[in-house]
């Protein structure tokens, strides 16, 4: 696969900072946390996974392979603030995440917890951790978030989608085990999956670091570190997506998803991500819609925003995935990418369109009001938001 022409290439005086989780990738890795935590010497550890986890019978080995009694935090579909309410901070010692994005976040944030009480939401925002979390192992049974390579934790607060980022953050191992994927549902795979085909693409189109202000968090726009793992990432997912979907016991496909997710996450902790990402967010917290749904319901409309500063990249990305030929103009590769991520959407039966999600036109106005506040995701996206979201998307979503 070409690298895609973002438009910026090269560096010039500005650095550029990244760091990885700690990663042991392949089928089996996860039977080793046990041993894990025996050599960092966490001997009490909060287990925290969701009830679907537990009822496909992928929670048992993992407490088998723990010693002593395990205590189990159960997360929710979608976390919210209100999640941690009356959570008891018991003398954990460490925290293990056994599930999709949504139980890694709840570590993420009992991680903080443990180590600093307080409210969850004291800590929303960017660099509001005061330091050291308690450590946290990350084991994904999906292929989507990435979370178990990021500094974030998005939850739901006051009806909103939102995060806490802070360095702090990113668990300090991820047991990525393609195996813990081979019976996950064709929905749960779709919706997965597309976040991170989004994360990749996103992640790739991002911002250039030069024009991104210096802050707290590593979202500092696209670099070359960032877009190697990108393009990569984007390559796997896109070839292996709709194979893991529909032929769920797809080895090969299953162990693609799996490295291309983790890259995905890892190269947009590095460069953040954009305007897609921002709507999906604001729709979650309208519509309580899975975030996968709510992402194939926005990237016709986020990437036709950022079309007119993106035509160039978007036109090379299509010709490298081979959804343009090269003598297409940039016009029409560009085109073609945005009507692969529309095909892409329906092929997995993912929402095409806001309305799909029970939205109105009179909603718009406080889609681009909560997109708009997104102060995290919105400073790396190629396009400066602004009202003129607002008639962009009644143009393409809400045009009656």
């Amino acid at each position: 696969m070409s690298p895609p022409n973002t438009g910026e290439s090269g560096l010039d005086s500005s650095a550029v900072t990244f760091t990885a989780t700690d990663t042991r990738f392949g089928a089996g890795v996860s039977k080793t946390v046990g041993d894990l935590l025996e050599r960092e010497g966490i001997t009490n550890p909060l287990v925290v996974t969701d009830e679907g986890i537990e009822a496909a019978g992928l929670l048992e080995p993992l407490v088998a392979e723990l010693a002593g009694d395990v205590s189990i935090q159960y997360a929710t579909t979608e976390p919210s603030t209100t999640d941690f309410e009356s959570v008891s901070n018991e003398e954990f010692d460490g925290v293990v995440a056994l599930g999709g994005g949504s139980v890694v976040d709840t570590a993420k944030v009992r991680s903080i917890l443990l180590a600093h009480g307080g409210d969850a939401s004291d800590y929303l925002g960017v660099d509001a951790v005061p330091g050291s979390v308690a450590p946290l192992v990350a084991i994904p049974t999906t292929s989507g978030t990435g979370s178990q390579a990021t500094q974030t934790a998005v939850l739901t607060h006051d009806g909103v989608k939102r995060g806490i980022s802070d360095e702090s953050l990113r668990p300090d191992y991820a047991l990525v085990d393609p195996e813990l994927t081979a019976d996950l549902p064709p929905r749960q795979t779709a919706r997965s999956g597309f976040d991170a085909f989004v994360h990749a693409l996103e992640s790739l189109t991002a911002r250039d670091h030069r024009w991104i202000e210096s802050r707290p968090i590593t979202y500092q726009g696209a670099n070359p570190a960032s877009r190697g793992l990108a393009r990569e990432a984007l390559f796997q997912v896109h070839g292996a997506l709709e194979r893991a979907t529909f032929d769920g016991d797809d080895r090969d496909a299953r162990e693609a998803m799996s490295v291309g997710s983790h890259l995905a996450g890892t190269a947009f902790s590095i460069s953040g991500l954009g305007i897609v990402h921002a709507l999906a967010s604001t729709l979650g917290g309208l519509t309580d819609d899975p975030h996968g749904a709510c992402l194939a319901a926005s990237i016709v409309a986020g990437l036709t925003y950022n079309l007119p500063v993106r035509q160039e990249a978007y036109a090379d990305i299509a010709r490298s995935l081979e959804v343009a030929t090269v003598e297409a103009t940039d016009d029409e590769a560009a085109q073609a990418l945005v009507d692969e991520c529309d095909r892409l959407r329906r092929s997995l039966n993912l929402p095409t369109s806001m309305r799909a999600l029970g939205l109105e036109r009179s909603d718009v106005d406080t889609i681009v009001e909560n997109t708009l506040l997104q102060e995290r995701r919105l400073p790396t996206n190629p396009r400066g938001a602004g009202d003129d979201l607002r008639e962009h998307l009644l143009a393409v979503e809400f045009d009656d």
